[in-house]
């Protein structure tokens, strides 16, 4: 998995287009500069907002990530799988094969199945970055805002549990 060139086709190609397209002229402002961005943060979106998509080719539209920036983000792209695989109760109920599934059968035929779920989070994620970011953007303020709204409610819906004072106590034990 990810040592192959990766295509966005058809809607999701068309989304992908405009989430890497610039919003501003003047400032060359960019949501994401390379479509392996997005597919690097794609996944867990669709996944946290439990929302998966299948290939939809209502156009003939395609966009690609070349092998080489697949093997540059490496790292992140499988951290990404697995986590997803291991968190994924709904696809597995049993945390002993989540494990299996995040760690060993990566790489293997056993996971044909998984990479296609892995696939359906990357293009529902897709479906919501647009939905949330480009959908009702015109003018440049509007790309901002809609950026801050996600970023806010993004905040609210997963980092609410955690305090500000929280967060100072575990740098306070990470010093020590």
């Amino acid at each position: 998995m990810f040592d192959k060139e990766y295509s966005f086709r058809g809607s999701h190609a068309e989304k992908v287009v405009k989430l890497t397209a610039q919003f501003d002229s003047n400032s060359k402002a960019r949501l994401f500069a390379r479509n392996i961005d997005v597919y690097i943060i794609a996944p867990l979106i669709g996944f946290l907002y439990g929302c998966k998509a299948d290939v939809n080719k209502t156009n003939s539209e395609t966009t690609k990530i070349f092998p080489q920036q697949l093997s540059n983000e490496l790292t992140n792209l499988k951290y990404n799988y697995q986590l997803i695989m291991l968190l994924d109760k709904k696809n597995e109920a049993s945390f002993d094969e989540r494990l299996n599934k995040a760690f060993r059968y990566y790489g293997s035929d056993q996971t044909k199945d998984d990479e296609i779920i892995f696939d359906q989070y990357v293009l529902g994620g897709v479906d919501v970055l647009y939905e949330k970011l480009i959908e009702n953007a015109t003018v440049s303020e509007d790309y901002v805002k809609n950026l801050y709204d996600f970023m806010d409610e993004f905040n609210e819906r997963y980092n609410e549990a955690v305090s500000s004072d929280s967060i100072v106590e575990l740098c306070k034990l990470a010093r020590t």
